[in-house]
């Protein structure tokens, strides 16, 4: 993974910290991911760990847990 990859990784997760509710979050890491895919790039493996872990979260939120 680029410097560059990581860095916005490291700030999307910075975002993400701040954010009370996991939906927004998810909507930004798709977000950013979708971007990845349109410019041809191939989608970070971080970036796709974070996707699972916040759909997790939301689905866990949805259900009272």
């Amino acid at each position: 993974m680029s410097e560059q990859m990581q860095s916005e990784i490291s700030m999307l997760s910075g975002q993400l910290d701040q954010l009370d509710d996991p939906r927004e979050g998810y909507a930004l890491v798709q977000e950013r991911i979708r971007t990845y895919r349109s410019m041809g790039d191939q989608v970070p493996d971080a970036l796709n760990l974070m996707e699972r872990q916040l759909f997790r979260e939301c689905l866990a939120q949805s259900q009272g847990r």
